[in-house]
């Protein structure tokens, strides 16, 4: 039995979010690129890209960092995959020339799940030092060459700031008992001859999206053995533990894919007759594989599962876009402006290259949190074609 202190009350206090105020149609863009009929939005489950025209990340980061309290912060900790400098971190353009502090920005980089180590290491900071506050930052902008118009539909951007802190007024993070998996896979990269856009193997990052998430959720459930042992005595999973699930969402649609694959594992208990290692290693697999998944997320009981604690996190992600190491806090920001004390929320990150964290939140007393991420959502402002290509030329 794997028993553990008490993790200190650690967490989010503040979250500032701001979006690219203009769009271009996904479906629209899928026409244009002469993708399948409902590729984009049936398949995928994306309707606007946000697009930064006009604009840049830097404006987006500091106006996150304006809408919560950072003058008495000290640590700065960033995440972002949108640094051209192999040198010099992105961070200096926001929190020294723009905010003009003179704070060391930490920045870190493991693709989209680099928002999410800012943040527990923004937890660790705040314990290590007597409670002291700590910022985490994610922001990003998401663009994909035209000649891989299945990547470039799901483009997207924003960011998000976080004050973090003990005893926090949101949400408590048990960033100690967390969950972790890594593996050296080329999914996605951005090599320096070719950024702004990646290398993508989009045959490749579906299932080593799953199998990160799955087997840094096998971690966690190791280190919380007590837990599981728990649920496992009142007959329960995880499944029944937790009120949310939030997973990082390059598209929606993935995410109703890897709770299926969750579902698969806790529920049905059967023998599984094509792993996900061997999609990883033949991806011509992963269509058998999927087809498993398609059966359970036709059953009734799934559906339900999926509806009340998975669709509610998606609420912004088709609205926006990949925003790469934010697009897990928009899906947070979702959840946390309808729960309630008490109630707990899975969150597992994932990061292309590959790896997973798989971590436990519990919302906090007296919490009344409202975002103005649903205002900025309906303001948006439709681009041409002619001017998100316009943006795409600026961007190269």
């Amino acid at each position: 039995m794997n028993k553990k202190t008490k993790a200190p009350s650690v967490g989010i206090s503040q979250i500032g979010v701001s979006i690219p105020r203009h769009f271009i149609s996904v479906e629209e863009l899928a026409k244009k690129r002469k993708l399948p009929p409902g590729y984009a939005i049936k398949g995928l489950g994306v309707f606007q890209a946000r697009t930064p025209y006009q604009s840049s990340i830097e404006d987006l980061a500091v106006e996150a960092l304006r809408k919560i309290d950072y003058q008495d912060v000290q640590r700065f900790y960033i995440g972002t995959e949108s640094d051209s400098d192999i040198s010099k971190p992105f961070g200096v353009k926001i929190i020294n020339r723009r905010l003009k502090l003179t704070a060391i920005p930490f920045q870190y980089k493991f693709a989209c799940l680099g928002g999410l180590e800012a943040l527990i290491s923004a937890c660790e900071y705040s314990v290590a030092h007597q409670g002291k506050p700590a910022i985490a930052l994610a922001v990003d902008r998401s663009i994909y060459q035209e000649t891989e118009p299945a990547a470039e539909v799901t483009q997207g951007s924003a960011a998000v700031a976080m004050r973090v802190e003990m005893n926090p007024k949101l949400l408590i993070l048990d960033y100690q008992g967390m969950g972790q998996y890594a593996t050296d896979i080329d999914d996605f990269r951005v090599p320096v001859s070719s950024f702004p856009f990646p290398v993508v193997n989009g045959g490749l990052t579906k299932p080593a999206y799953l199998e990160c998430q799955k087997k840094a959720l096998e971690d966690w459930k190791r280190n919380n053995s007590e837990i599981i042992e728990k649920l496992n005595k009142r007959g329960k999973t995880f499944l029944e533990m937790f009120n949310f699930f939030i997973m990082h969402a390059p598209f929606p649609k993935i995410v109703e894919w890897a709770s299926a694959m969750f579902w698969r594992h806790e529920k049905p208990k059967q023998k599984e007759h094509l792993s996900l290692a061997e999609c990883i290693k033949d991806n011509n697999l992963f269509k058998e594989y999927k087809k498993e998944l398609d059966k359970i997320r036709k059953l009734p009981e799934f559906q339900k599962f999926f509806i009340q604690k998975v669709k509610p996190t998606l609420k912004y992600n088709s609205y926006i876009g990949n925003s790469y190491t934010c697009s897990i806090f928009i899906s947070l920001i979702a959840v946390l402006e309808k729960a309630k004390e008490g109630q707990e929320i899975a969150i597992s990150g994932y990061g292309g290259g590959a790896g997973s964290i798989c971590l436990k939140g519990t919302v906090a007393r007296n919490i009344n949190f409202k975002s103005d991420l649903s205002v900025q959502v309906k303001k948006g402002k439709k681009l041409s074609f002619a001017q998100y290509e316009q943006w795409r030329k600026k961007e190269i």
